[in-house]
């Protein structure tokens, strides 16, 4: 039988009234950590909102734009140029949207990592030609059905490390690869160190590999070390996908589930297996 989370006087959790007595839905009472930049959270707070669940918002990262724009401008100003687009991330077609004014040509195709991606397109009225079998990077550039000496432009963050480059070059494609974005810390993360240090979460989910770095390195500041918290105490890890996990595992953190399949509704779907078939720490 799972535990209720200890509620304390000068939380910056929600308040403990959210434990109602006879709920019966599947994370009743968990309180659950996002992670994910605020402005881009509120459906995943809603989904574990309807299972039960209390979800608190941590943004470990805040997503700003590149501190140079020029690349990216003069790369959308001759899209034309480019068979293919590829998106690796929400962000990326957000800040590409708004330099193209949510215009590509008909002769550029778009290529997307995932649903995630998908969908942002979709928010932006940007036809989507390609999504790879799996929802990795590294999957896109290998199977996009690519013409060597074609040319593709990768708006990508501050942050995304050369692969999706590397691979689709090597393929013999001319990659531009512009910074479309930049990733921060969050300094309001801070808010939940109290909470992290006297056990009031029971869970902490990932959305991508930023949010883990800089989550683990925000809370060890303030001398919250995760992968040091016993087992008993330590609040359950779920990532949206295998790079995600990656990366917490490279941050010494035990990953409990990863979401299949890897979007908000996988996230919760583990959420509820992992607290169905073991408790909560108390």
């Amino acid at each position: 039988m799972r535990c209720a989370p200890k509620a304390a006087p000068n939380s910056s959790l929600p308040p403990s009234a959210a434990m109602s007595v006879g709920d019966d839905r599947p994370l009743a009472a968990v309180r659950v950590v996002v992670t994910r930049p605020a402005a881009q959270s509120a459906e995943l707070m809603e989904r574990l909102r309807s299972v039960g669940a209390v979800p608190v918002a941590a943004p470990a990262i805040e997503i700003l734009p590149a501190d140079d724009e020029t690349p990216l401008l003069e790369c959308v100003a001759g899209l034309g140029r480019y068979a293919w687009i590829v998106f690796t991330s929400a962000n990326a077609v957000t800040f590409t949207a708004q330099a193209v004014d949510a215009h590509i040509p008909d002769t550029c195709r778009v290529a997307v990592v995932g649903a995630g991606t998908a969908s942002a397109c979709a928010s932006k009225g940007i036809p989507v030609h390609f999504q790879p079998s799996t929802a990795l990077g590294e999957t896109l550039a290998r199977e996009l059905p690519l013409d060597a000496g074609q040319r593709v432009l990768w708006p990508r963050g501050s942050l995304a490390p050369d692969t999706v480059a590397d691979i689709l070059r090597e393929r013999g494609a001319t990659v531009d690869a512009p910074i479309a974005y930049r990733t921060v810390t969050n300094l309001d993360l801070l808010g939940i160190v109290d909470a992290m240090r006297d056990r009031r979460v029971d869970a902490v989910t990932f959305t991508s590999p930023s949010t883990v770095r800089h989550f683990v390195d925000g809370l060890a500041a303030a001398g919250v070390r995760m992968h040091r918290l016993p087992e008993h105490e330590r609040p359950r890890v779920v990532c949206i996908g295998p790079v995600s996990a990656a990366a917490a595992r490279e941050c010494g953190l035990t990953v409990d589930a990863i979401a299949e399949p890897h979007d908000d509704s996988g996230l919760v779907a583990a959420l509820v297996r992992i607290f169905s078939e073991r408790p909560a720490h108390a």
